[in-house]
């Protein structure tokens, strides 16, 4: 796991906390950043240039956004089902304690994580119409994801103008108002509240860009 090799280097978090316990909330959200993929990529890439049944279901009564919105559900579904079996399986090598409330928060943020990110892949699986360059978007937003969000390297370790800009981006919000409530035991509400206007406009751009997919 990425987390294993860093164990060596970093041996705590700047907070004191061993590095294999801190690291495991950032590699569910990495292991998520992953899962997501293949459903999006399938539905909103490959079954699109195809011809399949993405344009079957656009030509039908339903809206664009709930097109979108049910597929992205769907993803996000299956996402968290292998991250709590992944979950429980790093559990059973590493001594972590979660209680109830902590373990709901942190379900709760990686859920909104995962509304961003995948509306985020499905807008670069919209507007991108070659295979390659597909591939390429996406491995270069994973490799910013993993390293700039803060999953397994603390934030504090960059310079502050760019600490500050990874910290604060909206991609790694969710992981930040995590590691806040794990901390301290504090919500942010006023950056929690700001997610869901953020997920719901970027699920009506992507409404917008699938329609205007269907209709070219």
């Amino acid at each position: 796991m990425i987390g294993s090799p860093l164990k060596n280097i970093i041996r705590y978090s700047i907070s004191g906390v061993p590095y294999d316990v801190w690291a495991f909330p950032g590699l569910i959200f990495i292991l998520g950043s992953i899962v997501i993929f293949p459903p999006l990529f399938r539905e909103f890439f490959d079954l699109r240039m195809h011809g399949k049944s993405l344009i079957n279901i656009a030509l039908t009564p339903h809206s664009k956004t709930k097109i979108v919105f049910s597929n992205l559900v769907v993803a996000i579904v299956e996402t968290i089902i292998v991250s709590i079996l992944t979950g429980f399986i790093y559990t059973s090598f590493i001594e972590i304690s979660f209680s109830f409330l902590n373990a709901l928060f942190f379900l709760s943020t990686l859920i909104l994580y995962l509304f961003l990110i995948g509306n985020l892949f499905i807008t670069f699986l919209l507007i991108i119409d070659t295979l390659n360059s597909v591939l390429l978007s996406i491995s270069i937003i994973f490799l910013i994801n993993i390293f700039g969000n803060g999953f397994i390297i603390e934030t504090s370790f960059f310079p502050n103008g760019l600490g500050d800009l990874l910290t604060f981006h909206p991609l790694s919000l969710p992981f930040q108002l995590y590691r806040t409530f794990n901390s301290i035991g504090i919500i942010n509400l006023k950056i929690l509240l700001s997610l869901f206007p953020i997920i719901y406009l970027w699920v009506l751009l992507n409404s917008f860009l699938l329609k205007r997919k269907m209709l070219q």
